[in-house]
């Protein structure tokens, strides 16, 4: 795979330890640094010690869930006047929910099962500015 996201420090956030590892492992063949967290209060944690340059999250997290970690990533950019790029990953794959995900501020969605080259397109081609060809 290539290094598309070489010097790039991406964070993994999904209760699913199979899920982190494939993404975790795409990830760095990219050129990635990969943080992984499996919960909100965990990702928070490592968000805010190691603020990363893009975030992948599962929108269901245990007794969480992916909307509350992008509320609370926002309120930290907003602090911070930064700006995180976050694609959800989920199993709740209607329309709807692609809307509500993009509403509550992540900039890209894909349902589960999803091929790891399209969680790293998406990264991509949001830290390159072309956030509009995210998916």
């Amino acid at each position: 795979m290539s290094e598309l996201l070489k010097n790039t420090t991406i964070m993994v956030i999904d209760d699913d330890s199979d899920t982190c590892e494939l993404l975790r492992t795409a990830l760095e063949q990219a050129g990635a640094s990969v943080l992984v967290a499996h919960n909100v209060d965990g990702a928070i944690e490592t968000f805010r010690r190691c603020p990363p340059h893009a975030v992948v999250a599962d929108i269901r997290l245990g007794n969480s869930d992916g909307y509350a970690l992008i509320k609370a990533i926002r309120e930290h950019n907003i602090e911070y006047r930064g700006f995180t790029p976050a694609v959800a990953v989920t199993g709740f794959a209607s329309p709807e929910d692609k809307e509500r995900a993009i509403a509550a501020g992540f900039n890209a969605y894909l349902a589960k099962p999803f091929e790891p080259a399209a969680v790293i397109s998406a990264i991509a081609k949001i830290l390159s500015g072309r956030m509009d060809l995210a998916l």
